[in-house]
């Protein structure tokens, strides 16, 4: 089942949660070996998997090369190129249009969880495949 942020998860992981810091970060996604790669970049402990710690760390890193002026938080501006605005508002619990770190987490752990289909607290790249390949509800 996918969630109502639309598919954020694969937006974030396939277009700009892959980056292993901020070099990565502005290097487009040519396919998806490259985007493999950069999982086992994210895979601290190389078990394979990416669990709920690893991927708080990735997201959170995603998070500040995002915000590029340090504001402590996001604005449709900054992720324009990878959110619609639809989603960016549903997101935004606050409707303030500013998406704080905790926002932009709560809703990566929900397609994240989403994606867990074993329910093991991890992620595998082919769990993350899999995921993307659902067709939507």
């Amino acid at each position: 089942m996918r969630t109502r942020y639309g598919l954020l998860l694969v937006v974030i992981v396939l277009a700009f949660g892959l980056a292993g810091g901020l070099a990565l970060a502005q290097t487009p996604i040519a396919g998806q070996g490259d985007w493999k790669a950069r999982f086992q970049a994210h895979d601290r402990n190389k078990d394979g998997r990416v669990d709920r710690s690893e991927f708080q760390e990735w997201m959170t890193e995603v998070f500040y090369i995002r915000d590029k002026d340090r504001k402590g938080y996001l604005v449709i501006e900054d992720v324009r190129d990878q959110m619609n605005l639809e989603v960016f508002k549903a997101v935004n619990r606050k409707g303030d249009g500013k998406l704080v770190l905790r926002e932009f987490l709560n809703a990566l752990f929900v397609d994240f969880g989403a994606a867990d289909v074993n329910g093991n607290g991890a992620v595998t790249a082919e769990e993350i495949e899999a995921y993307i390949k659902r067709p939507a509800n």
